[in-house]
């Protein structure tokens, strides 16, 4: 397998100056395939070694995960099942916490799950000198790559610089430089092309005034698996999860806050869960859970994204992008076979549940990819899919400033209940985000004399791509599989019916996988599979609506849903589709 990834390195690679761990992962990538092929460095882990994915976690644990909250008096109960959520019930857990997660949705079915997809320092915020977020998510960035090698791959870009426009070359080779005295150099250093090596490296980059362009590298993830996998370690370590729960509201004593009634969004049963301490990390609704506070704690700004086909763009790899309009960057990145391109940054004002992408939104980044690679020539007809997100901004005195602009610093509130609430930073800066979290919690419980959490691995770990095509799998689904799996989970579903088909022609998304999702993802709805745990939804041009009825199908016979909940979780995925590809009709943008 190393020899038939070498040599694709004609791809636009130079090769030599990538590491022989990375190396595999980095050009099947580029290749259209999102598998691992790197054994990676591992940091051991408290209990020798990453929990493997063999247990049940399905709606039958989630049943006795809401039951057992109920019986015992929590130390902790978090409220949010996104990235910030995830982390500190996983660390909270592992030091021993008796600790209750919940989400009044999917896990990553709100910001979490709509990001760029990578795992970064920032490179842009060096520009408004903020060297203290920058180094410590490079820092994260890096701990992660080591942590979670079937989850975080790294990935080179190119950044290019242009005579007459901002940031000029000197200033943006400084600029890398500072990225990487910044980051543990756990990734190749930063690499400087002049204008013809530019343009060999990204043949329909644009060239006019090119003056060179820096190869600098960060790390991507799938958003939504990379929350789902902190979840499962989470439960795994001892805490008690559960999707589609609502806090309707928090119960108190004289004391303070002590836990919270709610809501089961699958049969509308109400049930009490008492805690000692409550966290509050559900992002833009930070607010909902705080009660009246006098100034709203979040500024929400939107963030979109599409995905187009890549032969149509032509990007042979990331690219950052400046655009001449507004100076933003914005990422041109490989996702496969597809191209995704990203992001916008607006003020948001409308309804935080209903967050979807308009036509203003997509011309804008299609005009972004087209002035980056102008024989691209792309329109909204060729858009893939597209999807939004709302990025929970901490506000600062008034909106007056720029919505980029905005800091991407974390804060923690203490409100007089007693309730702990966290808000800002960054996906990638979640796990410090959760540790300064949990040092909170334990210091109110009176725990002072705790330990820091001891570095752990997270995923499955990354095995030889033969073991998956042993299975019966061709290359191109193991490669998709080895990205998401152990071989033992898989096997484990190669009974079931049609297992080792694929769902949709062209695509590498097996039946097994959908088994996999409901009995070992906690998957609930045909949402929660499409969108989070397979990805289809952003992957097929039909948003894969002609097969939701049959996943849905499949579906039914493993949770024993009647014929009214099959339609009626048909209808709701029918309406999301619907929703997103409302732009193609806009023509307010």
């Amino acid at each position: 397998m190393e020899a038939r990834a070498l040599r694709s390195a004609g791809r636009g690679w130079d090769d030599r100056r990538i590491s022989l761990e990375s190396r595999p992962i980095l050009l099947r990538f580029l290749e259209g395939q999102a598998g691992t092929g790197s054994e990676g460095h591992h940091e051991s882990r408290a209990d020798h070694g990453p929990i493997p994915v063999t247990r049940e976690f399905s709606s039958r644990t989630r049943a006795a995960h809401l039951a057992k909250m109920q019986e015992d008096v929590l130390d902790v109960l978090v409220i949010g099942g996104g990235i910030v959520g995830a982390g500190i019930a996983r660390d909270a857990a592992r030091r021993g916490l008796r600790t209750g997660l919940l989400d009044r949705g999917d896990f990553a079915s709100g910001t979490s799950g709509k990001t760029s997809r990578l795992i970064h320092g920032g490179l842009r915020y060096l520009q408004t000198y903020r060297f203290g977020l920058v180094r410590s998510a490079a820092r994260e960035r890096d701990r992660l790559l080591d942590a979670a090698p079937a989850l975080v791959h790294p990935l080179p870009f190119v950044i290019p610089a242009y005579k007459g426009r901002k940031p000029g070359p000197r200033l943006l080779r400084f600029g890398l430089f500072l990225y990487d005295l910044l980051s543990t150099r756990r990734l190749p250093r930063r690499v400087w092309l002049r204008g013809k090596a530019a343009s060999d490296r990204e043949p329909l980059l644009a060239r006019t005034d090119l003056a060179g362009a820096g190869i600098y590298y960060d790390a991507w993830a799938d958003d939504a698996r990379f929350v789902l996998a902190v979840v499962q370690d989470a439960a795994a370590a001892g805490a008690l999860v559960a999707n589609y729960v609502e806090v309707t509201r928090l119960t108190r004593d004289d004391h303070g806050v002590t836990g919270a009634i709610v809501q089961n969004r699958i049969d509308g049963t109400n049930a009490e869960v008492h805690a000692k301490a409550v966290v509050n990390a559900t992002g833009v609704w930070l607010d909902r859970i705080r009660g009246p506070v006098a100034t709203p704690t979040i500024r929400p700004t939107k963030g979109v994204h599409i995905l187009l086909p890549r032969e149509k763009v032509g990007n042979r790899h990331a690219v950052a992008w400046t655009t001449k309009s507004d100076a933003r960057l914005v990422f041109v990145l490989p996702w496969g076979n597809l191209t995704l391109v990203g992001t916008t940054d607006t003020d948001f004002s409308g309804d935080s549940d209903h967050v979807i992408p308009d036509g203003r939104d997509v011309d804008y980044l299609l005009a972004a990819a087209n002035e980056a690679f102008p024989e691209a020539g792309v329109g909204r007809a060729d858009v893939v899919s597209a999807y939004a997100g709302l990025r929970p901004l901490v506000r600062h005195g008034k909106d007056d400033q720029a919505e980029s602009d905005i800091s991407r610093e974390h804060e923690i509130f203490v409100d007089r209940d007693g309730l702990i609430s966290v808000a800002g930073g960054k996906f990638t800066t979640h796990r410090a985000m959760a540790e300064a979290v949990v040092d909170l919690v334990q210091r109110r419980l009176g725990l002072p004399d705790f330990k820091p959490t001891q570095a752990s691995n997270l995923g499955p770990s990354v095995r030889p791509l033969e073991e998956f095509m042993a299975l019966g799998f061709p290359e191109d689904i193991a490669l998709h599989l080895q990205g998401r799996f152990a071989p033992d989970q898989v096997r484990r579903h190669l009974d079931g019916p049609a297992a080792r088909e694929r769902i949709m022609e062209g695509r590498p998304h097996v039946w097994a996988e959908v088994d996999i999702a409901v009995k070992e993802e906690m998957a609930l709805t045909l949402t929660d599979v499409l969108v989070r745990r397979l990805g289809l939804f952003y992957e097929t041009a039909d948003q894969a609506m002609g097969m939701a009825p049959e996943v849905a199908s499949r579906m039914a016979r493993l949770i024993e849903w009647d014929r009214s909940r099959l339609a009626r979780d048909v209808e709701e995925y029918r309406g999301l589709v619907r929703d997103h590809r409302a732009f193609r009709e806009d023509r307010g943008g």
